[in-house]
């Protein structure tokens, strides 16, 4: 069995396969996300992401991401990553990435840094590793509830982006 198709390998074992770059690191992040989110357009990602946080915040961070090709890139596998690690999207997660070679790379940052931070969006408000809810009961007789929910955790340089929509309640 090759890595390509093993149930058992890596999102850094398929990326390395298929000698993926950061051109199709950014092309399969956008692919992904079109597929999983019936061709959502980037100004309908905008809209919801205002809506969860500041919107001068969102435009801030996402500028940002524009900047940094690095910090593009690492959030655009933190998204990959969370995806890969759900077993159900493996195979979508394979098909995108075969459809990557060969395509024009999208030249438009704004539109990935745009779909990195709906990724990021995504992983803060969906995003839960679990989530336990218990009641005790205290010694004076009275019952407490506490509720506890963990989040998947980002790379930690880009764990501000997803503290930006975390702040917000969700």
């Amino acid at each position: 069995m090759t890595s390509s198709t093993s149930s058992t390998s890596s999102l850094a074992d398929e990326l390395n396969a298929r000698a993926v770059d950061t051109d199709g690191v950014h092309q399969a992040l956008r692919y992904y996300l079109a597929e999983r989110l019936d061709d959502l357009p980037p100004e309908d990602m905008l809209k919801q992401m205002y809506e969860a946080a500041d919107r001068d915040r969102v435009d801030a961070a996402c500028a940002e991401l524009g900047r940094d090709p690095r910090s593009l890139e690492n959030a655009a596998l933190v998204v990959l990553s969370a995806a890969w690690a759900e077993e159900s999207e493996r195979d979508r997660l394979r098909a995108v990435l075969t459809e990557t070679k060969g395509k024009m790379p999208v030249i438009e940052v704004g539109i990935i840094a745009i779909a990195c931070m709906f990724g990021m969006y995504l992983l803060a408000t969906r995003g839960i590793r679990r989530h336990e809810k218990t009641t005790t009961h205290k010694p004076d007789g009275t019952f407490v509830e506490r509720e506890k929910t963990e989040y998947v955790n980002p790379a930690d340089a880009l764990g501000s982006i997803v503290d930006l929509f975390r702040q917000q309640g969700r």
